[in-house]
């Protein structure tokens, strides 16, 4: 996938994203193994701490748990009195990581910080991203009523999400919710508000093709 696609995705043509961007927006999009090889690279060359908490959350989201824990602990000692990031982004990580690891109740438990702060607007990833992992996280739990109210959050701060491709994404697990708790009517609306938002994405983009042969199965039952 080229790196505009998740821009492209997201509803801005003109966007040109930094690359620790792009591995996370990789990792969202479902292509774990580029996300894996952007981080890799970029990691070589970015030092501020705004990127390399975007490139440990790549690193999480991707499944390179290793990695990810080696950042987050190194992150974690050089900003001990940093608000946001001790009670926002760290725990988001670390959610991240459980989730990747199926304990979804334990990526609950982590996030449990950033409650009071995830309205914020932060200078590394934003977008409600805790939000966005607790619905993860609740639809791994069987759980679709409380992970459409996560993704409904998205949803309802546009203005705080931007163009952050979890904002497109939320659409999509609205949908899977919906079907979760048996709306099929809800579930297809939602599928296609979120197709519509991609309808100039790569086809080939992993959640892409995923999100619309889920719409078409709904579209049979």
């Amino acid at each position: 996938m080229a790196p505009s696609t998740a821009a492209r995705s997201s509803g801005s043509q003109d966007y040109t994203e930094p690359r620790y961007e792009t591995a996370l927006w990789e990792a969202e999009s479902g292509d774990s193994a580029r996300a894996i090889q952007i981080a890799a690279t970029t990691f070589k060359t970015v030092s501020n701490r705004d990127g390399r908490l975007y490139l440990a959350l790549a690193f999480a989201r991707a499944g390179n748990i290793e990695q990810a824990r080696k950042m987050a602990d190194a992150l974690d000692q050089d900003s001990p009195l940093d608000t946001l990031v001790q009670n926002y982004s760290l725990p988001t990580i670390r959610a991240a990581m459980k989730l990747n690891a199926n304990d979804p109740a334990g990526a609950i438990a982590a996030l449990q910080p950033s409650l009071k702060y995830e309205l914020s607007f932060n200078t590394s990833f934003n977008g409600l991203y805790p939000a966005y992992i607790r619905g993860l996280a609740y639809l791994q739990l069987g759980e679709g009523r409380l992970a459409a109210a996560e993704f409904q959050k998205l949803v309802d701060h546009r203005g705080l999400v931007g163009i952050d491709v979890i904002g497109a994404l939320a659409h999509l697990q609205i949908a899977r919710a919906q079907k979760m708790m048996g709306d099929e009517a809800s579930a297809r609306k939602w599928y296609e508000d979120f197709l519509a938002l991609w309808k100039d994405a790569d086809p080939a983009v992993p959640i892409y093709q995923q999100a619309k042969a889920e719409y078409a199965k709904l579209g049979k039952s």
